[in-house]
């Protein structure tokens, strides 16, 4: 389960609160790849996925789209790519 996912289920919003923010540009298709996570957003989706959440949801201190849409380590994910070279 995803932070957006979690925070959408708890609140109980519907995809289609969140698409009819933007619409147009924000589908239910979209709001619902962020929600599973499966498959990769752009950066501009994210964004206005994350101000759709923060317009439906009014809270306190606004959602950042780092805390909804985390990045996997690719650093980890390069260094177990690359052989490593012996010096001797």
């Amino acid at each position: 389960m995803t932070p957006l996912d979690a925070l959408l289920t708890e609140a109980g919003i519907s995809n289609h609160a969140l698409a009819e923010c933007f619409p147009g540009f924000l589908t239910h298709k979209t709001i619902q790849k962020a929600r599973t996570g499966k498959r990769p957003l752009s950066r501009r989706s994210q964004v206005m996925v994350t101000e759709a959440l923060n317009r439906v949801m009014m809270p306190e201190h606004p959602y950042k789209r780092d805390f909804l849409f985390p990045r996997m380590e690719r650093t980890q994910a390069s260094e177990s790519s690359v052989p490593e070279s012996d010096s001797e």
